[in-house]
Formats: C-alpha cells, sequence, structure tokens
C-alpha cells in the first residue's frame, strides 16, 4: 500500500526505514533490550548517585554508554558483541580511573578539578572577575535557592566540581549592602546614567556604594561601568 502523506519526491521506503527493510524493526527492539539490560548493568557497577551529583567525568562517561548503547539499537552494521564489549570496557576503564582517583590527588585534580572560590565577603574572587566568559545566572539560581537576596548575605561561596554551589551565610550582625540577585533587578542595568541617588552595586564584582543622580562614575574595584541596583536587606 503506498503512503501517500509523503511527496512524490521523497522515497517513502526510505523516509520511513533508511537502507533496511521493514523486518529490521523487529531486531531493533531486540537490540534495544540487550542495550538497555547491558547498560542498566554497568551504571549498577557505577554506583547510585542523582544526575547534580555526577562529576564532569562520570557526565562523560554516561554519554559515552549512551552512545555505545544507540548505536547498537539502531545500526544493523554494528554488531552486539562489539558493542557490548565496548560497553564493559568503558566501564572497566571506569573503575580504573576511580581507583587512581583514590590513589593520587594530583590525578583527582586533573580528571575532575577542584572547587572554585566565586564569591567571598560578598564580593566576587578575582577570578571570577578576570573570566569574561563565565554566566552567573545559575550561580545566581543557586543562591537564590538557598535564600539569598543580594551578595552582602554572603560570606563565601563555593563552586563544587560537580556543579553545585556551597553557600554559607554571614550571621545578621554582619550582613553589608551588595548585589541584587532577584530576577527582576539583575537585568536593569546602567551604564551611561544613575537614575537616582540611591545605593548600586558593579555588576561585574559586586562592589556596592552609595551613588548620586547623575552620569554613571567607573568602579572602585575594577574599573568597569556596568551598575545594578544594591540592596542593604540584613536578614539571612
Amino acid at each position: 500500500m503506498a503512503l501517500n502523506i509523503i511527496p512524490p519526491i521523497i522515497d517513502a521506503q526510505e523516509f520511513f526505514f533508511g537502507t533496511e527493510k521493514w523486518e529490521f524493526l523487529f531486531e531493533v527492539v531486540l537490540r534495544c533490550f540487550i542495550s538497555f539490560i547491558v547498560v542498566l548493568i554497568a551504571l549498577r557497577f557505577t554506583g547510585k548517585k542523582g544526575v547534580r551529583q555526577l562529576t564532569v567525568f562520570e557526565l562523560v562517561i554516561i554519554l559515552t554508554l549512551g552512545s555505545a548503547a544507540g548505536d547498537m539499537g539502531f545500526y544493523k552494521d554494528v554488531g552486539v558483541l562489539p558493542a557490548v564489549l565496548t560497553i564493559v570496557s568503558i566501564i572497566g576503564f571506569y573503575k580504573l580511573v576511580t581507583y587512581l582517583l583514590l590513589k593520587s590527588d594530583k590525578f583527582e585534580r586533573l580528571v575532575e578539578g577542584e572547587p572554585v572560590i566565586i564569591i567571598e565577603d560578598g564580593r566576587y574572587t578575582e577570578d571570577m572577575v578576570k573570566n569574561e566568559n563565565i554566566s552567573f545566572d545559575e550561580f545566581f539560581m543557586e543562591l537564590r535557592l538557598a535564600g539569598i537576596e543580594h551578595l552582602g548575605q554572603v560570606r563565601l561561596a563555593i563552586l563544587e566540581v560537580n556543579g553545585d554551589v556551597s553557600v554559607f551565610k554571614n550571621p545578621k550582625e554582619l550582613v553589608k549592602p551588595g548585589l541584587h540577585i532577584l530576577p527582576n533587578k539583575i537585568k536593569e542595568f546602567y551604564t551611561e546614567r544613575f537614575p537616582a541617588d540611591g545605593l548600586y552595586a558593579c555588576v561585574c564584582c559586586g562592589y556596592t556604594a552609595p551613588m548620586p543622580k547623575g552620569d554613571i562614575v567607573n568602579c572602585a574595584s575594577c574599573g568597569k561601568t556596568k551598575w545594578s541596583e544594591g540592596c542593604d536587606t540584613n536578614w539571612v
């Protein structure tokens, strides 16, 4: 029966089945079942971790396993045994690297990286100020989830190797004015004029100070001219 939903210029057989016959669909189901079982067993050997707990190295392992399983599932020219051997080999390499991580601190830092201090005493650290390619949107989200309204409430914020942000708050009596990080505030930038007298914070480094209405001035800390509304709420 002809498939009339496909324009005549398109080969319906090739469009739906590629270069294989329709009988290959049953083989796909069997291949996917085998790859599912093999990957499930492989993941059992990697331990139980949530997605947010995965390091970059472990995420690469998961993606590689998925690629090997997918190829086995729908490429007929990929044999099942070579694909299974690929998955088993990946898990073997994972176990070897995990063992080396436990034996060598240098190797661990090379593979998984190190925690990075991104905010200290309400201000971005120098390394973060110099890194112009980094986006703070996700970090701000993590801070908001921790109940932070502005950077002055943060004593220390650390970017962990798995991408999480650990937040250590200032006690109430030590909270100082800081950069507002609520969504409706952080998106309001001033680069030419301060609209009114008030508290403003440098978006590039977190430096906060009262500013008079008028032309924008260079930040006293980093020299940039991108400001946002500051906040002096002292609750934590």
